[in-house]
């Protein structure tokens, strides 16, 4: 038998490979067979045994391609799909399975030109103008995504690819309604399908729907007990009506769910996990791994301290930006490193969010005693002399994050639609925006005389520094908001409508940090009112200084 074919359910293919090791059509066959049984690994060696004894051919390139594809390797599937399309470019299979290996591979322009060749090839091809509206739904071109799913439906009226894609674009554009209409089409299409029961969910969420939402979760649960996905939207649900106990042992969940893709990954360790039982501390070690966004880490950090009086030893593992900030607010009963930590000497581990399910944390019982991060005292100072001679407000102001696609879109502002606020030339604006800018937006803050030091802030220590001689900061959902309300600054956050769970519903304070204020959206992606609120705010705060 070729090396790396292992031995199969398929008994009768293996004593042919057995007779005949090198035969190109037994190797392809059994390749197919376990690619139809999903043992993907297994199929790709028999597809390469069958290249390396024969001269390719289009449908086994074809198939390689699928199977790569299965298991994650997008560059060969990739390479074997283009050489199967070059052998038969009029193989619309070919061309679908590639469109989406390249859309999938970030590359929307490769997708939408294979979609185009579909259509020479057949102009009625349904899964082209399907696939088409993922791609452009993925690129942010919405209205375009719109026409492609509607021109399917008109192909084909129960292309459950098409009414999912419509419901989805109408709920991240704030339609909701609509939204509800598509998810019910679809649901008359696949009834039992948990994942269009689950963005039915997420809709009735994001209309203060919240005991439909939930019971959806609790329903797909019921028939299926494993199903992450609704575990942790349920977590969500929970968390963000501040039911905070069931809420983070739901949120466990986190790591299995496909909700985040590859954005929350578990640590790897040797170490048993810590989930709040007593320990021994003259005898005990704890490492806590973070996870998840730079805010994630601010907002959890402190727990740490806690932690630290339960065990005789903690070590903190965080990422770059923050270990500066973290070993000065936390060494003096943590170590704080941000290689992979060795853990000898070590008894356990936690992440860094379950310590709130460690530690049985509720709304009530909230660690939030602020600060708990500490600004360089000298880079405090230096600041604050550069900022002596202004007699006005000082006002950070940060409108972007580090999110990418539709995140970005739903999460941020466009610097042109903070002209209310920069207008108020009553205020000392000062940027803490990182994210890069365009021409056009730069011009636009150089215009409102908008402060820009930004360029000296080389991790979130230098920021905080910037941050202590500022008198309030003003940010979208991101790591800056946190920064601000750990060091205890007072801080407006401009929260969109489908707020995340930890800003809870309907309120304009935070119990996570004390000197918070929340101005909400009523809408998806409409700030403009958000704004009219924040400006109101400010000319109030300009008359209590005078």
């Amino acid at each position: 038998m070729n090396p790396g074919v292992q031995p199969s359910r398929f008994p009768e293919f293996d004593a042919l490979l057995a007779r005949s090791p090198g035969d190109y059509r037994s190797l392809c066959l059994l390749g197919l067979k376990k690619q139809q049984a999903s043992e993907l690994a297994e199929a790709r060696a028999c597809y390469e045994a069958a290249l390396a004894v024969a001269p390719p051919s289009a449908e086994l390139f074809h198939n390689l391609g699928v199977v790569c594809r299965g298991l994650g390797d997008l560059p060969q599937a990739r390479s074997c799909l283009e050489q199967a399309s070059k052998l038969n470019g009029g193989a619309l299979a070919t061309l679908d399975e590639l469109a989406l290996v390249l859309q999938e591979s970030g590359d929307v322009p490769g997708a939408l030109a294979c979609y185009e060749r579909c259509l020479q090839l057949d102009p009625r091809h349904c899964r082209a103008f399907t696939g088409m509206g993922m791609a452009f739904a993925d690129a942010g071109w919405e209205e375009d995504a719109i026409r492609s799913f509607e021109t399917a439906l008109a192909i084909d009226p129960n292309r459950l690819e098409a009414v999912n894609g419509l419901g989805v674009l109408y709920k991240r554009q704030g339609r909701y309604e609509l939204a509800i209409e598509q998810f019910e089409r679809a649901l008359t299409i696949s009834p039992d399908d948990p994942g269009l029961k689950r963005n039915m969910a997420l809709v009735l969420g994001a209309l203060g729907r919240f005991a439909e939402e939930e019971a959806i979760y609790r329903q797909i649960i019921a028939a299926d007990g494993d199903d992450a996905d609704a575990h942790f939207n349920l977590a969500c649900v929970l968390l963000l009506t501040g039911r905070l106990g069931e809420g983070w042992q739901e949120y466990e969940w986190r790591y299995a769910s496909r909700e985040n893709g590859e954005s929350i990954k578990p640590p790897k360790t040797g170490l048993s996990r810590w989930s709040g039982e007593p320990v021994d501390k003259n005898d005990s070690g704890l490492i806590i791994y973070a996870e998840q966004g730079f805010g994630d880490s601010i907002q959890f950090s402190r727990f740490v301290g806690m932690a630290a009086a339960r065990f005789g030893r903690v070590r903190l593992q965080t990422r770059p930006p923050l270990l500066t900030l973290f070993r000065r607010s936390f060494g003096a009963y943590c170590e704080v490193v941000s290689e992979v930590p060795d853990e000898a000497d070590y008894s356990a581990h936690c992440p860094l969010m379950s310590l709130p399910l460690a530690f049985g944390t509720t709304l009530d019982t909230i660690p939030a005693e602020v600060p708990y991060l500490l600004p360089d005292g000298v880079k405090s100072g230096e600041w604050e002399l550069r900022l002596a001679d202004e007699y006005r407000p000082k006002v950070g102001l940060a409108w972007a994050t580090g999110k990418r696609g539709m995140h970005k879109r739903s999460f941020e502002l466009d610097p042109s639609q903070l002209h209310p606020l920069l207008a108020n030339t009553g205020i000392c604006w000062v940027s803490l925006n990182k994210e890069p800018l365009s021409s056009e937006s730069r011009a636009t803050l150089q215009r409102l005389k908008i402060t820009d030091w930004t360029a000296e802030l080389k991790d979130f220590d230098d920021t905080a520094a910037l941050i202590s001689a500022l008198d309030l900061v003003i940010s979208v959902d991101t790591a800056t908001a946190h920064l601000a309300g750990a060091l205890g600054k007072p801080v407006w956050l401009l929260n969109r409508a489908e707020s995340e769970w930890r800003w809870l519903v309907g309120r304009s304070d935070s119990p996570w940090y004390p000197t918070m204020r929340i101005f909400r959206q009523r809408q998806s992606r409409q700030w403009a009112p958000v704004i009219e609120g924040v400006a109101s705010a400010i000319t109030q705060l300009i008359e209590d200084k005078a």
